[in-house]
């Protein structure tokens, strides 16, 4: 079954805006905007002002270096002349001559300096020989002092020869001394330089 009757029924009637009323609304809203913009802007103008921030730039000055000078003052000048001295002279050694350094070993390379020998011991002369004349003539005489049985001065070794200096070795005796005492002459040119004593024994 076919119900007709909401074909025939009143539909209720749409909402229609009126213009006038649209442009009255739109004409309030500009002209309360127009009121409050210029109060908005004073109010903003009339708000304290934000603090704004200080920039401080400090510069540290470099340390100051203390220099301390050292003053010093010269108060008097000492001047010291030297004296002049008279030249000292400075000897010259004096060079030793004729017949020097003597004495007797019982051994050829004189190492044993003795003045007393066995009878069967070798004896040798050692000495320096500088002669200013140049001439060099040695005379060596050995002969008995004190010896049993044999006379006083009596010659034992005899030598007179021109030698070669300036270091003079001479064999004055063999080992055929019989025990006693002896003496030893040398003489320079014919000159007696030296004297030596020594003693034999059995």
């Amino acid at each position: 079954m076919t119900n007709s009757t909401g074909k025939n029924s009143p539909q209720p009637q749409k909402a229609h805006l009126n213009q006038n009323l649209v442009i009255a609304i739109i004409g309030a809203v500009a002209t309360l905007a127009a009121a409050i913009i210029p109060w908005v802007l004073d109010r903003a103008a009339q708000a304290e002002p934000s603090p704004t921030a200080i920039q401080a730039t400090f510069t540290v000055d470099a340390p100051t270096e203390i220099t301390v000078t050292n003053t010093v003052a010269i108060t008097a000048t000492a001047s010291l002349t030297p004296t002049p001295e008279p030249p000292t002279a400075t000897p010259t050694p004096t060079e030793e001559t004729g017949i020097f350094n003597t004495y007797l070993t019982f051994d050829f390379a004189g190492k044993f300096v003795d003045t007393s020998f066995k009878s069967s011991q070798s004896i040798y002369l050692f000495f320096d020989l500088n002669d200013p004349k140049d001439r060099n003539i040695v005379e060596v005489i050995v002969s008995s002092v004190e010896v049993p049985g044999v006379l006083a001065d009596t010659i034992t070794y005899q030598i007179l020869d021109e030698l070669t200096p300036p270091n003079v070795k001479l064999l004055i005796s063999s080992g055929k001394l019989s025990s006693g005492k002896y003496k030893v002459e040398i003489y320079l040119n014919n000159t007696l330089e030296e004297t030596l004593e020594f003693e034999v024994t059995e």
